[in-house]
């Protein structure tokens, strides 16, 4: 949609992972999923809900990487913080960006079960208070969360990225 903030978070992963020519990006079912097609061609899977951050963590387990998943908000609250438990348990260097738009844009623009809160449950997962970062895809901001994702890739370790700003066409969650 036009002025859809995913598309701005898709933007700065891609630039951030173009000096990653062996890092993968992988996603799972939301409006971010539009990011396998042209033009944007930066996601390598779309599988179900919760995918992203058990295939960027098998990823990193094979021994590859950077790896990236890239998962929506509330597909984080329905099938994701399991994923992100297992990689906090296991020490995965994995970086799992959040794309929270504070609504279930897909389905009807229902509020987001998590909006709002998404960095206190991260950190309840056991994710590092210093490696949860809350970022605005605008593109006005555009370098600062570049350098901020590439800084979130270098780490050894869970990193989360939180790309806020609501759904142009929702009404979004209160926060």
């Amino acid at each position: 949609c036009k002025g859809c903030p995913h598309v701005e978070s898709l933007g700065f992963v891609q630039e951030a992972m173009a000096t990653f020519p062996d890092g993968r990006v992988f996603s799972d079912i939301g409006c971010y999923a539009l990011g396998l097609l042209p033009p944007i061609e930066l996601e390598g899977t779309c599988v179900n809900m919760g995918s992203s951050i058990t295939m960027a963590k098998g990823f990193r387990d094979a021994g590859l990487g950077p790896s990236v998943a890239v998962i929506g908000d509330s597909t984080f609250a329905h099938s994701g913080m399991t994923a992100l438990l297992d990689a906090v348990f296991e020490q995965t260097s994995i970086t799992v960006v959040i794309l929270d738009n504070g609504t279930v844009a897909m389905t009807g623009w229902q509020s987001s079960p998590v909006a709002g809160k998404i960095d206190r449950i991260c950190e309840g997962l056991g994710v590092d208070r210093g490696q949860i970062r809350t970022l605005v895809p605008l593109a006005c901001n555009h370098d600062s969360n570049v350098v901020q994702l590439r800084e979130a890739l270098a780490y050894e370790g869970v990193s989360v990225i939180i790309a806020q700003r609501e759904c142009v066409h929702g009404e979004g969650a209160k926060r």
